[in-house]
């Protein structure tokens, strides 16, 4: 799942991407070059090339740190937390594009 952040969206299609995958691996929440916001599975490291092409990322969210899943996607003060972090650094950023979400 991922949802483009060029078009009307909330703090639900947030949730709805967090709950989209479970907390069992390390995930990071990326946005690319034209705006799309997804999750990508970090079972692999991308490569230096890969991150380049990104607008910005969040840092690793290891498995089991209820970044991601059901409880996650439950907890709005977290998924506020992104939305404001994703419409403050999209479509410029603030600084660089590594974003935090602690």
């Amino acid at each position: 799942m991922a949802f483009d952040l060029n078009t009307e969206w909330s703090a639900s299609e947030v949730s709805h991407l967090l709950g989209s995958v479970e907390d069992d691996r390390s995930w990071r929440l990326e946005v690319t070059g034209d705006g799309l916001a997804q999750l990508k599975d970090l079972t692999v490291v991308p490569d230096a090339a890969y991150e380049d092409g990104l607008h910005c990322f969040f840092e690793i969210w290891d498995a089991g740190t209820d970044f991601v899943g059901q409880g996650a996607a439950s907890d709005s003060s977290l998924c506020k937390k992104l939305e404001r972090l994703l419409r403050e650094n999209y479509p410029v950023l603030k600084g660089p594009k590594t974003l935090s979400a602690l």
